[in-house]
């Protein structure tokens, strides 16, 4: 496979992959907050201590995490995608 059917070929998943996700910001910001917070949650409460997973500090760990990470995808990564779509369904 050459390389332009390569980034032919990417450009193609990446428009079908968007389409699904394009219409629904909200879900999408959710469950890639909740795909990021709850493993580094629970990586940031096992580096401190092993016995706080069942604590009030866990839980602010994760809420805050997940509030970050959604703002973050939610404004961010959601309009960068956004755009880039834009600009390949201009140029197919």
């Amino acid at each position: 496979m050459s390389s332009k059917e390569s980034a032919k070929s990417k450009k193609v998943n990446f428009i079908k992959y968007w389409e699904s996700k394009r219409t629904q910001r909200v879900k999408y910001a959710l469950l890639q907050s909740l795909y990021f917070a709850i493993p580094f949650g629970i990586v940031f409460q096992f580096i401190e201590s092993v016995q706080g997973f069942l604590t009030l500090q866990f839980v602010t760990k994760v809420l805050t995490l997940f509030c970050v990470y959604f703002l973050l995808s939610y404004y961010v990564s959601f309009t960068i995608y956004e755009k880039k779509y834009q600009r390949l369904k201009k140029e197919a």
